[in-house]
């Protein structure tokens, strides 16, 4: 009896094993073939859609992370400093009185602030892209350098492709109004004009 158990116990530990293999190897694969735009990349990092050529910049990162609202630069605007275009973006969200916190905070908790904090949602909707234009006029004005490589970017098309699903600021898998990389075309030529009309030095 015991003999003849075996083969059958054998034929049985056969097939569950096989079983498990193969329930598992749905998951490796799955886990080895991760969305890359779920991936929290580096900001100097490049990615699938980013384009740096003679025509287009499409993609604030790598040595064009300067152009990103999340680069660390002194930033005046209505009347406070901001550690970035980023955070003080979000602070126009909120009544003059509320905004102080926002001076201390680095980009991403701004951003992250302003999710949890309540604000007139109507009344930003109406205000966000004055504010936004505002704000990344302050960026580039205030500091000379910025200035500087914005101008030397010409007239190649700007473009904020990015991996997080912005489709309003910028461009997500193809798609997506662009109003940053607009705001920041239209900064560009405005300090061309500023450039231009300025008086030349003579020694």
């Amino acid at each position: 009896m015991v003999n003849s158990c075996s083969p059958l116990l054998s034929l049985l530990f056969f097939f569950s094993t096989t079983a498990l293999i193969l329930a598992q190897a749905p998951a490796t694969a799955a886990a080895s073939t991760t969305d890359p735009s779920a991936k929290n990349l580096n900001w100097d990092e490049k990615f699938e859609g980013v384009v740096h050529d003679a025509n287009t910049i499409a993609g604030f990162v790598a040595e064009y992370r300067w152009l990103s609202n999340y680069y660390l630069c002194r930033v005046e605007w209505d009347g406070r400093v901001y550690g970035s275009a980023e955070a003080a973006y979000h602070s126009g969200k909120y009544p003059v009185a509320d905004r102080d916190v926002f001076t201390r905070l680095e980009p991403d908790p701004a951003r992250k602030l302003s999710r949890t904090k309540p604000y007139d949602t109507a009344a930003w909707e109406i205000r966000k892209v004055p504010t936004m234009r505002a704000v990344v006029w302050a960026k580039f004005s205030q500091n000379p350098e910025l200035a500087t490589k914005l101008l030397a970017t010409g007239s190649r098309y700007l473009e904020e492709t990015n991996w997080w699903g912005d489709k309003i600021w910028g461009v997500y898998r193809g798609e997506g109004q662009n109003l940053l990389g607009k705001i920041i075309m239209e900064t560009r030529a405005r300090l061309a004009k500023a450039s231009a009309a300025a008086p030349v030095r003579t020694k």
